[in-house]
């Protein structure tokens, strides 16, 4: 018998091989990032001595079949199932089945973003006995101890947050198999990086983003803290690493101080992350690339000022965008844009300004998809307003009225005036108009001298460009 199982929701539950062979293509890219959120909570728990074994269901293929028979064998205590909306289906389902078969003997558990966003969402769907909100290392262990001792648990459970991270044990991630998260286009020798997460928490409210549903406080671990870390899992990941925190680069002094202590260890890494343009500036970027940063990742959005700031309220200005862009080309780090189409108020002007952004200001990557109405978001509450999404539309998807799987299931917005295939036609035009362009290619091969393993990563793409171009995104692209 073990403390605690946790369950990774995927976004389609197979029930057995054969449902599996039948039902492929579902999207998504929860093969490619490990559950750091599990792994934290379970880190925590083995501090205090209590036993926990993981499972990751889409990254390890595991059917309904599989994971009941999981149950049976380890005979676990609690089962704690982590659920975003795109897999809160596949959580109910799971609850439904682990019920049906256990009866009352385990008790079932939800977490995630999903019952962060929507805390009522155990009164509609009883199939779970407690459910915990916010952040949850120090709550779940305090529900094992409550368990151990013979008292109940039930309802939901607000989180009690660490407020010095550094408090918190490291990721626990000899409970997975780190060597299978890896995206679609790698190759099977490749090394996956590892996943690091520096700090929590998002001062901004952007309108498509549930962060201000979850929790807008900012805490950054120490900067020795994270090196810790890193050093670590070094082998495991052979020194590459992807940073998953909202904004890397919130506080200037703790960039800095983040940089040296990486300069000072003398280690070769290779690291990305995501952050701002209003949030970085030239001493930080030459800091920055030292410290073996290769790439940074923006959420641009719109290419249009007035959609950016007024619509998604990102208060985020063309011209820092530009600089921040120019900023990382002369340091040799690789800019990314995010960009999203499909907001209130968009005209067809908005779109195309958005289609061109990335080759305005010379960028090395772009992305594009299109808005997804989320709960815990000012979309989603705008698009039921306007009936644009039914009231109902969380329960009829966990209850799986709405068909299998995520993709082309749940709604896209689609502004007033437009239909989701323009939409879609500004995606392939964004992605033609910005790689087959000869500036670009030119600038490209210039990279591939300057840092010659990204050719390698290139080659890698170029398997899958066809389709996008074709199609407007990958084969795994929610939107």
């Amino acid at each position: 018998m073990i403390d605690v199982l946790f369950i990774h929701s995927p976004m389609i539950l197979y029930k057995d091989q054969a449902d599996a062979a039948h039902f492929k293509a579902h999207g998504g890219d929860e093969k490619s990032l490990y559950p750091l959120g599990i792994l934290y909570i379970a880190a925590c728990l083995e501090k205090k001595g209590h036993s926990v074994k993981v499972i990751d269901v889409a990254a390890e293929n595991k059917t309904l079949e599989d994971i009941l028979s999981s149950i049976a064998l380890e005979k676990p205590r609690i089962i704690g199932i982590s659920s975003m909306t795109t897999s809160i289906h596949s959580a109910v389902s799971l609850a439904k089945s682990i019920r049906s078969r256990f009866g009352n003997d385990i008790l079932i558990g939800l977490g995630g973003v999903h019952m962060c966003c929507d805390p009522t969402f155990l009164k509609r769907m009883p199939y779970f006995d407690f459910g915990i909100t916010g952040e949850a290392e120090k709550t779940f262990v305090e529900v094992v101890e409550k368990v151990k001792e013979g008292k109940k648990v039930q309802g939901v459970i607000l989180g009690e947050a660490y407020e010095d991270l550094d408090d918190i044990p490291f990721p626990a991630r000899h409970l997975i198999n780190a060597g299978i998260y890896k995206r679609d286009e790698q190759m099977k020798f490749e090394v996956p990086t590892a996943g690091i997460l520096g700090s929590r928490g998002c001062p901004y409210g952007c309108s498509f983003c549930c962060i201000p549903a979850i929790g807008q406080k900012v805490r950054l671990r120490s900067a020795k803290n994270i090196v810790d870390e890193m050093e670590s899992v070094y082998d495991l990941c052979q020194g590459q690493y992807n940073f998953n925190d909202d904004c890397m680069t919130l506080s200037k002094k703790h960039t800095l101080e983040f940089c040296q202590e990486l300069i000072e260890r003398k280690l070769k890494m290779r690291w990305i992350a995501s952050t701002r343009a209003n949030a970085l500036d030239e001493e930080m970027v030459r800091a920055l690339k030292r410290a073996g940063c290769t790439d940074l990742y923006f959420g641009v959005e719109s290419g249009s000022e007035k959609i950016r700031n007024s619509v998604i309220k990102k208060k985020v200005t063309d011209e820092q965008i530009a600089k921040a862009v120019a900023l990382c080309r002369k340091h040799r780090i690789l800019s990314n844009l995010f960009l999203m189409v499909g907001f209130p108020g968009e005209t067809k002007e908005d779109m195309l300004k958005t289609v061109h952004i990335g080759t305005k200001v010379k960028a090395d990557v772009v992305g594009i998809h299109i808005t997804m109405p989320l709960p815990g978001t000012e979309i989603f509450e705008y698009a039921v307003k306007k009936s644009m999404l039914p009231a109902d539309i969380i329960d009829r998807y966990a209850r799986g009225e709405m068909g299998r799987g995520f993709r082309d299931v749940w709604p896209l917005f689609v502004p007033e005036g437009f239909t989701l295939q323009d939409l879609i036609d500004i995606k392939i035009k964004t992605y033609r108009s910005f790689y087959i362009n000869f500036f670009w290619i030119l600038r490209r091969i210039r990279t591939w001298f300057i840092l010659p393993k990204k050719f390698k990563d290139d080659l890698k793409l170029f398997k899958i460009a066809i389709y996008v171009f074709v199609k407007g995104g990958t084969k795994g692209q929610l939107s």
